[in-house]
């Protein structure tokens, strides 16, 4: 079975990084969130930052991992080389960039404890586990997700190959991500795996099989777009309007209802941020989203700590994030676009290969169908 996407899937599936890094900025930037179940009690700044990045931005794991998981089992053969081949190219593009950015975290970490006087109270043990497994940079999680479940891919192949089993396991998973029922225990403070990413590595795998979705979902008609956005924006509403302080990842005080509802945002918002990204593949756009990998490394720590020790002396710090969100994101990117220019063997060497290039200025417009032939292949953005 031809398991190839079209041009303009691939070159939307680049702006959907995009987006989600811009997210993802926004989480790890929010400043203040609401102190009471209460909405009303809430104040304007910390509702605005929880619609926007405690409820739109949480689609951001999932679509990253469901392209992982499309792009990876989209040129896997099942054949013990090919897996091979993957875990070692994983190795390099992913499991590589955790480590010199995990490193640069721990030196900037123990450089700042030692500038406060603070002790350092680790042993060797704990020091290399930290080290290695759980670095203070937070986003570093998601990659090592990844390079857990390149490990297990040969076992979501096979869950996802069987119709029975696909469906049984994707009710468990499903099942249990929404619910926010965690199968595996921690190690050094994150968990092995996330039942997000499971969960949504397994549904591009088992996408491959209905391309044509994939397909009809990105030539969906702005009135369907709006419409999603109205639904996504809705669903987010309500779940702040029953429980303002609600917080899957650090907090296990939930409802029923409050899960519920934010897991439904979540599988609504992907769809539609898909459907908005496919038009949205402007060749300038699609130049910025080949930086979004860098960005996404060197956004959290030790630059946010710097950067809100810099603002804390102008501002309020509960409005910080309006003003660093975008100061980040623009010097992130920026940067990224610099050093994949004049120092290309250094942003190699830091993102697993990924050199930020211009996207070619044919890009495929929305409304016509394109060959998959291999000439045509060639144009697109992978």
């Amino acid at each position: 079975m031809d398991h190839d996407l079209s041009i303009q899937a691939k070159q939307t599936f680049s702006i959907v990084t995009l987006l989600a890094t811009v997210l993802v900025v926004g989480i790890h930037y929010k400043s203040d969130v609401p102190d009471l179940p209460d909405a009303t009690l809430a104040t304007w700044n910390q509702l605005g930052q929880e619609f926007l990045f405690g409820g739109v931005a949480r689609v951001a794991v999932p679509v990253f991992a469901f392209a992982a998981g499309l792009f990876y089992f989209r040129s896997d053969d099942g054949t013990f080389g090919c897996y091979c081949k993957k875990l070692s190219d994983r190795v390099r593009t992913v499991a590589i960039p955790f480590f010199i950015v995990g490193s640069v975290a721990m030196t900037f970490w123990l450089l700042v404890r030692r500038s406060e006087g603070k002790p350092i109270d680790l042993t060797m043990a704990e020091f290399l586990s930290t080290w290695w497994l759980r670095p203070p940079a937070e986003q570093l999680w998601f990659l090592r997700d990844l390079m857990v479940l390149v490990v297990i891919a040969p076992v979501i192949r096979w869950l996802g190959s069987r119709t029975a089993v696909a469906v049984v396991a994707l009710a468990l998973i499903g099942g249990s991500w929404l619910l926010d029922f965690q199968w595996f225990p921690p190690v050094a403070g994150w968990r092995i795996l996330q039942m997000e990413t499971l969960l949504f590595f397994m549904l591009g795998c088992m996408s491959l099989s209905r391309r044509s979705w994939i397909e009809m979902a990105g030539r969906a008609s702005l009135s369907v777009i709006a419409l999603g956005w109205l639904i996504w924006s809705a669903l987010v509403a309500i779940r702040i309007y029953l429980r303002a302080d609600f917080d899957i990842w650090y907090a296990d005080d939930h409802g029923i209802a409050d899960l519920l509802l934010h897991q439904s945002s979540i599988l609504v918002g992907t769809v539609v941020l898909y459907m908005t990204a496919w038009r949205m593949r402007h060749r300038w756009l699609l130049y910025l989203a080949s930086g979004s990998f860098f960005v996404y490394l060197v956004h959290e720590f030790p630059l946010r700590a710097i950067a809100h020790r810099l603002t804390d002396r102008f501002m309020d710090p509960d409005y910080s994030c309006w003003l660093l969100t975008p100061v980040v994101l623009v010097g992130c990117y920026a940067t990224a676009m610099l050093l994949g220019r004049f120092c290309p063997a250094a942003m190699a060497m830091l993102t697993g290969g990924r050199i930020p290039r211009p996207a070619p200025s044919n890009v495929a417009p929305s409304n016509v169908a394109v060959s998959n032939s291999p000439s045509r292949r060639a144009e697109g953005v992978k």
